[in-house]
């Protein structure tokens, strides 16, 4: 993980992440707009892609509708409140050099009132009253890792550095093949998705302090 790869409180209630990857525009927006692509590096769902078009992510209450679009450059999600003070996420897609520089700026009204989630690794709020728990931020981070994974077409998570839990997942996996439990194609994926989560939980560590070094003050 790079400084380049950590978000930027604009702020208190709107962070921005950018990220460049090396592959053409368009292939970046079916990445982010076409359920088949974004349900693999992100959440399954669907997309009616048109100024007021509906969408959902197949995840808790994430719905809403669409505020703006321009292909291949610019989305705009919102949620299904119509009123000004409502929050919405949002890519701006740039043909760069290198290939294509995506920017994802997240903004939460700050009127509404955000708890923590205790039984979640990262759902605790390091800045009480807003909406930045480590592991929601530390969210995009994995999914904007994801996506890059998916676009060079590599198993997700595959370049992760290897760890001494890796290493004990698969043992355990070695078991459960002998055992007649999982196949060899099922232990490298349970694998893989332990290694994932692991990664997720030691982004929480790094968010958790990011958060209250970064988000600035009421």
């Amino acid at each position: 993980m790079t400084l380049s790869d950590l978000p930027r409180f604009i702020d208190r209630w709107t962070i921005e992440y950018v990220r460049v990857y090396r592959h053409p525009i368009e292939r970046i927006w079916r990445a982010i707009t076409d359920p088949k692509e974004f349900g693999q590096w992100f959440i399954r769902g669907e997309i009616d892609l048109k100024k007021g078009g509906a969408y959902k992510f197949l995840a808790g209450d994430f719905s809403g509708v669409v505020r703006e679009i321009d292909p291949p450059h610019f989305i705009r999600f919102g949620n299904a409140v119509s009123s000004g003070a409502a929050g919405y996420f949002q890519y701006e897609l740039e043909t760069v050099t290198d290939g294509t520089r995506m920017r994802f700026v997240q903004h939460f009204p700050s009127t509404d009132i955000y708890t923590p989630t205790p039984d979640d690794l990262g759902g605790d709020i390091p800045v009480p009253g807003t909406p930045w728990k480590p592991g929601f931020v530390g969210g995009w981070h994995a999914h904007f890792d994801s996506l890059g994974d998916l676009l060079d077409d590599i198993p997700m998570g595959s370049r992760l550095p290897r760890t001494e839990f890796q290493t004990l997942a698969e043992s355990w996996a070695k078991d459960g093949r002998y055992a007649g439990i999982l196949d060899e194609k099922g232990a490298a994926r349970l694998v893989l998705q332990f290694r994932r989560k692991e990664r997720w939980n030691e982004l929480n560590k790094v968010y958790r302090a990011y958060i209250r070094e970064h988000c600035p003050p009421a």
